[in-house]
């Protein structure tokens, strides 16, 4: 039996967001999102602990709610639709208490914190069909990315063969929360969501993974038990393989972000990828280099809000019918992966990734 039907909204053609969760991604992309998107209006906003916080984001884009309780929020605030951007541990619990009261539900990433409670949320999802739910990867709706598609698509590359990712920068800790495993704290779930979740779209679910990590706490940090120096390797069907460096051993230093896709015909290369940097891609085929200009996400040289597509997206997909770019399934299936790839960095063997359900 399904729960709770969805409200109609198709009458009014706007969808309206409840925020959970006032913290930095929330001030500084989602909210902006939810107010800039067309057809979407953020009504309330959230925030269990952190009351003058969710005074102030609630201030600054003129909402007029604000709410102590999430399910007095979900009972009271006419909102529509969730936008779900606490710290990861809640996340699982309030996406179902989301769908349980109706509402159409978009998580941060990463979804949960193992891939128990990600099965969880996919079960919650199916049993609420007249609902969208999605979780985020908002490097899929970068120009970059969609031009990579692009060429793919048309064949001027040939075969998309492989990749290797890397990823070298501090760890992204803006509460200055202690970096446990305990607390959720974990470079694979934080950063290496985003990688991995993008070589699901590529490459579809990988069926063995490999991971050599080590932890080396270059700063000396109190409270710190994370693997910080990572190399993982997907390996797909038909021998394909993705190659991904996590290097988060100092603080101080200038972030190291590129990708390197191999293709039968040449290489597309992202020197500096999104969020930190909106370089242009290249296409490297036989006797050429070319830099492609156009696949710049950014215009006027200004840095983009990264969440706008992926928030229109779902907008568009809740009041125009259809499935998400983004969705809790493949992030479900991401946390299936991960926990393959903590398998092998401990027992230093080859890991099967097991099914999703």
């Amino acid at each position: 039996m399904s729960i709770a039907r969805g409200v109609n909204i198709m009458a009014n053609q706007t969808l309206k967001w409840l925020l959970v969760g006032p913290g930095d991604i929330a001030r500084s992309r989602v909210a902006p999102a939810l107010t800039s998107a067309e057809r979407s209006e953020l009504v309330a906003v959230c925030g269990s602990k952190r009351r003058t916080s969710a005074e102030e984001l609630a201030a600054k884009h003129q909402v007029k709610l604000v709410y102590d309780d999430l399910d007095e929020a979900l009972e009271k605030s006419g909102a529509d639709a969730v936008y779900i951007a606490t710290p990861h541990r809640l996340h699982v619990d309030m996406l179902k208490r989301s769908l349980a009261a109706g509402k159409h539900v978009f998580c941060e990433k990463p979804l949960g914190i193992n891939a128990g409670e990600c099965r969880d949320a996919v079960r919650a999802v199916r049993n609420a069909p007249d609902l969208k739910a999605g979780c985020s990867n908002y490097r899929l709706f970068t120009r970059q990315f969609r031009t990579l598609e692009k060429i793919l698509q048309s064949g001027e590359a040939g075969e998309l063969l492989g990749a290797w990712m890397q990823d070298e920068e501090p760890y992204y800790n803006p509460g200055n929360h202690p970096l446990l495993k305990s607390w959720g704290a974990n470079p694979e779930l934080s950063f290496g969501f985003y990688l991995i979740n993008l070589s699901q779209k590529l490459f579809g679910d990988p069926e063995e993974v490999f991971c050599s990590a080590s932890g080396f706490n270059c700063d000396n940090r109190s409270e710190y038990d994370l693997d910080d120096l990572q190399n993982i390797i997907l390996r797909f069907p038909g021998g394909k393989q993705v190659t991904i460096l996590l290097n988060f051993t100092a603080r101080n230093v200038p972030v190291h972000h590129a990708y390197s896709f191999i293709c039968s015909k040449g290489r597309i290369v992202f020197p500096a990828c999104p969020p930190h940097y909106d370089e242009p891609i290249r296409l490297i085929t036989s006797g050429r280099v070319l830099t492609l200009e156009d696949s710049v996400t950014g215009t006027d040289g200004k840095r983009p809000n990264w969440h706008l597509p992926m928030v229109q997206n779902f907008v568009d997909t809740v009041l125009n019918g259809g499935t998400p770019h983004c969705t809790v399934e493949s992030a479900a299936m991401t946390a299936v992966i991960t926990e393959a790839i903590e398998r092998s960095a401990v027992s230093g063997r080859w890991e099967t990734v097991p099914a999703l359900l």
